[in-house]
């Protein structure tokens, strides 16, 4: 089975073949109006360091740390915009669903090497990942609005709540960790989301590849988010730019890698073991 750099490589080289996709990443980038603005309103020079999994559309923010004046919790853009949330929150769920319904379903067609189905894909998995899109959206707003009582989207988080934070990271490493595979598995399987979680828990359980593929990627994003977070904040305007951008073919490569990847683990999968182990240009992939 390939090792992790040789599944990326592989993925930024489909990436480079399926520009047009990048789109979409770069497109939820941009939808974190609050992360441009922290960038260019900051002075000064900034590091840090960043992990995580391809839990959804992988965009730069995966791999660049923001400068901020303190530690807050908030949902993005429209949940700074109360009581206007109520209104954008939903729009914005629903428009990122369809992106990404349409997203996933067309990196399928393209290494299925047939044409993309964008609209198609968003209409057959909108639901499913409906849920998926709005789960985090359900947490996020009521730490917003203090209701946790870590802090509302003006006030910084209290001593006595770092616990519950702390505890909150806990948690969400490990269910990042459980179903990750997920929205993979939705158009991989063209099942339900049920049935895509459960099977993402027992690839989890059974550890092997998914949990040397999940510690790959949790590693090339701690290796690559100095780099890209020292371009993106201290470089400024022209740093933003270029990192949104070349976030959008890095997110679309990582997608794809790990599209490929749970394929090649999961048994249940409707493709060949060509489409899912072999090089890029061969031409013995899944028709």
């Amino acid at each position: 089975m390939p090792d992790f750099r040789a599944r990326i490589a592989d993925g930024l080289a489909r990436a480079g073949e399926h520009a047009a996709l990048a789109v979409v990443p770069v497109l939820f980038a941009l939808l974190y109006v609050e992360k441009l603005q922290s960038i260019v309103a900051f002075d000064g020079v900034h590091l840090g360091v960043r992990s995580g999994l391809p839990l959804s559309v992988v965009t730069v923010w995966q791999f660049v740390t923001v400068p901020s004046s303190g530690v807050s919790v908030n949902a993005g853009a429209p949940v700074q915009l109360l009581p206007l949330a109520f209104v954008t929150v939903p729009v914005l769920v629903v428009a990122q669903t369809a992106l990404t319904a349409g997203y996933f379903g067309s990196i399928r067609n393209a290494l299925d090497r047939e044409p993309y189905q964008f609209v198609a894909n968003s209409r057959r998995y909108f639901l499913p990942f409906l849920v998926l899109t709005a789960l985090p959206y359900l947490v996020a707003v009521p730490a917003a609005l203090g209701v946790f009582g870590l802090g509302s989207i003006t006030g910084d988080i209290g001593v006595a709540a770092l616990p519950v934070l702390l505890l909150g990271l806990v948690v969400s490493v490990v269910v990042s960790y459980l179903f990750y595979a997920t929205p993979y598995l939705l158009v991989l399987r063209d099942t339900g989301l049920v049935a895509a979680a459960r099977q993402s828990y027992t690839l989890a359980v059974q550890g092997g590849p998914y949990a040397a593929y999940a510690v790959g990627f949790a590693l090339f994003v701690l290796v690559v988010s100095p780099f890209a977070t020292a371009v993106v904040v201290n470089i400024p305007f022209l740093g933003a730019l270029v990192g949104v951008l070349a976030g959008g073919y890095l997110g679309l490569g990582a997608n794809v890698a790990t599209m490929r990847f749970v394929a090649d683990v999961d048994p249940g999968s409707s493709v060949t073991t060509n489409w899912a182990a072999d090089p890029p240009d061969s031409d013995t992939d899944h028709e």
